[in-house]
């Protein structure tokens, strides 16, 4: 009996699944001139920065999203998703969708119920800040 109440205790104590994403240093500035998607439409980039990169869409005439292009379930790089055009950005491992417009949030059916890593992206003028929070 013993043995048993033993058993049903430590079963709780398991660590629980931890969202945390490998992130890397973001701090960047670009000059939107020069990033002809970023302009015009609701278009995305992807730039070398963070841990395995960082993907800039902008989601509305004013506003960007930068997301740290790392797959929160197996750490597998992320890529915009063509069949969801500039609104999905999917892991070709695990194949977890997450959508860019609404936070990172994962897409039903993704493996993880974790968002993705956001880095704060400011527009002022004709440059874009991003860095991290």
């Amino acid at each position: 009996m013993t043995i048993l109440l033993l058993a049903i205790l430590l079963s709780g104590c398991r660590p629980e699944y931890q969202c945390n994403v490998p992130i890397g240093d973001a701090a960047c500035q670009l000059e939107l001139m020069q990033y002809p998607n970023l302009i015009g439409g609701k278009g995305y980039e992807y730039i070398v920065a963070g841990y395995q990169g960082v993907v800039v869409i902008r989601t509305s005439i004013s506003e960007y999203a930068a997301y740290e292009r790392t797959c929160p379930y197996d750490e597998g790089r992320l890529e915009v998703s063509a069949d969801y055009g500039n609104t999905v950005l999917e892991c070709p491992q695990c194949h977890s969708r997450f959508n860019a417009f609404a936070g990172g949030v994962p897409v039903e059916g993704s493996l993880t119920s974790c968002s993705l890593y956001q880095y704060s992206a400011v527009a002022d003028g004709g440059v874009l800040y991003i860095g991290n929070y």
